[in-house]
């Protein structure tokens, strides 16, 4: 599962992950799912697989995640 913290900054997460499934849960009415996963700030990406969970912080990370991402798939 993949999800993504909702903000105004997201627009341009958005954008990267036009290619990635994932679901928006808005931080501020999920608190106790935010706290679970350290979601602090918008935007957030977290990436989760079974008991693990990966957390990309911010527009630029988000970014390097979804190229990384990308590659692989290429």
């Amino acid at each position: 599962m993949v999800w993504l913290s909702t903000a105004p900054a997201n627009k341009l997460a958005k954008e990267y992950l036009k290619d990635v499934k994932y679901v928006v849960i808005d931080a501020e009415e999920n608190m106790e799912l935010a706290a679970r996963y350290g979601v602090m700030q918008a935007p957030t990406l977290v990436v989760v697989d079974g008991d693990s969970h990966k957390k990309y912080v911010n527009a630029s990370n988000i970014k390097k995640y979804a190229e990384s991402l990308a590659a692989v798939l290429a």
